[in-house]
């Protein structure tokens, strides 16, 4: 059986920037496609919930919340604190992936978002036990309407936005049920 060894990234390019990852401990990243230089990525904690993602092609929105439960004094301060350059800031999300030894083998960037806030929970109390969260609310594509729907590849919707190109105007017929002889016609 596999073994995965992997945790959560993410890092938003707000002033200054933020690092996290879904572990704890902090750990040293070395520079790359994403990061300018070696950096610092904080463990936040426990993943709480990193919803699946899609990538958008001629798509109006998608909006994700991403939680940490568990985050440390510390990292709860630096979120108050940064949280109003945090909107508007671009958001890389991926994958780390460990060794044998849990060092860092690689980090696959998976996607780019654009924040839209940073929200400190309440910490909730269980005995002597304090647990804080923090989420994340990440947007890809045109939010500026409020829980806009996806659109799929529809011929009208390509042409609202550019009049002139007909990529999908045989997409009516093939969802139909009726199909078209591609190629040269005879």
């Amino acid at each position: 059986m596999a073994v995965y060894r992997e945790s959560f990234i993410a890092y938003i390019d707000c002033e200054p920037p933020a690092l996290l990852h879904g572990g704890f401990g902090n750990l040293l990243v070395p520079s790359d496609s994403v990061l300018p230089s070696p950096m610092i990525v904080l463990g936040g904690g426990e993943l709480l919930s990193i919803p699946d993602w899609q990538t958008l092609i001629n798509g109006s929105t998608e909006r994700l919340d991403l939680s940490l439960s568990g985050v440390s004094e510390e990292i709860v301060r630096l979120a108050i604190e940064d949280a109003p350059s945090v909107a508007g800031a671009d958001v890389h999300v991926g994958t780390i992936r460990y060794n044998g030894d849990w060092s860092i083998a690689s980090i696959l960037w998976e996607n780019m978002f654009e924040a839209r806030s940073l929200t400190v929970s309440r910490p909730q109390a269980q005995g002597s036990q304090v647990t804080r969260s923090i989420t994340l609310t990440i947007v890809q594509g045109d939010s500026t309407r409020s829980r806009a729907p996806n659109a799929y590849f529809t011929d009208a919707d390509q042409r609202r936005k550019h009049p002139t190109d007909a990529i999908f105007s045989n997409v009516g017929g093939i969802t139909a049920g009726t199909s078209r002889r591609f190629g040269p016609r005879d």
